[in-house]
C-alpha cells in the first residue's frame, strides 16, 4: 500500500494540501488538518515528505487560517451565541482581555480552541500586529508539536510507516482528549471555588 502512496508522498502537491487543510482547519475547526501532518510527519521518516518544507507548509497554512478567522471574527462580532464554539468564544473573550495574545497560543493546542481565540481575537479587535506575532508562535508551536508526534511514530515502527502514521494520530488524540478534560474540569473546580468563598 505504501508503493501507491509514496507518488503522493513525494510529490510538491503534499505541500498544498497540507497548507489548504491546514488554512481551512483555521475557521472550520471539523477539518483533519492535525491527523494529516502527523502522519505526514510519519512518513517523513522514510525521507519523504521532506521535513522543512512539511513544516513551513504547516506553519504557512496556520498564520493563513488565523487571518481568515481574524477577519470574520472582525464581522461577525457578537453574533454566535449558541454551540460548543461559541461556548468556547464566550472563555476565549475573558482570557483574551486578561492576557492579552497569550490565548492565541495556548488555545491551538484545546477542542476548538484555535477557531475560538481567532474569531474572538477579530471580535474584540485585538490589534492586527499582535494578532500576527501570537499566531506565527502558535502556528510554528503547533506544526513542531505534530510533526514531533508523528516522527516519534515513524521512528518507533520505522519497519511499517502505515502503522506509525496511526500510532500518531491515536497518541494526539489521546493527548487532546486529555486537554479537553483537563479544561471541562477547569469551570467545574472555579465554580466550587465561588461557592465556597460565597458560602463563606
Amino acid at each position: 500500500m505504501l508503493d501507491h502512496l509514496m507518488p503522493l508522498v513525494a510529490s510538491p502537491w503534499l505541500y498544498v494540501v497540507v497548507f489548504a487543510a491546514v488554512a481551512i482547519d483555521g475557521f472550520l475547526p471539523f477539518m483533519p488538518s492535525e491527523a494529516l501532518v502527523i502522519a505526514a510527519g510519519a512518513l517523513s521518516a522514510t525521507g519523504r515528505p521532506d521535513l522543512l518544507a512539511l513544516a513551513t507548509a504547516a506553519v504557512a497554512g496556520g498564520m493563513a487560517g488565523d487571518q481568515i478567522s481574524y477577519r470574520i471574527g472582525r464581522t461577525v462580532r457578537g453574533r454566535m451565541r449558541r454551540g460548543r464554539l461559541a461556548d468556547a468564544m464566550t472563555r476565549a473573550n475573558g482570557l483574551l482581555l486578561r492576557h492579552g495574545g497569550l490565548p492565541i497560543l495556548v488555545g491551538r493546542f484545546l477542542p476548538y480552541g484555535r477557531t475560538a481565540t481567532t474569531l474572538t481575537a477579530g471580535s474584540v479587535a485585538l490589534p492586527r500586529g499582535r494578532f500576527r506575532l501570537f499566531s506565527a508562535l502558535a502556528s510554528t508551536a503547533w506544526a513542531a508539536y505534530v510533526i514531533a508526534l508523528g516522527r516519534l511514530g515513524g521512528q518507533t515502527f520505522a519497519h511499517a510507516p502505515l502503522l506509525g502514521a496511526v500510532f500518531g494520530v491515536v497518541l494526539g488524540m489521546a493527548l487532546a482528549g486529555v486537554c479537553a478534560l483537563v479544561e471541562r474540569r477547569r469551570p467545574a473546580a472555579r465554580d466550587r471555588e465561588l461557592a465556597g468563598a460565597d458560602w463563606r
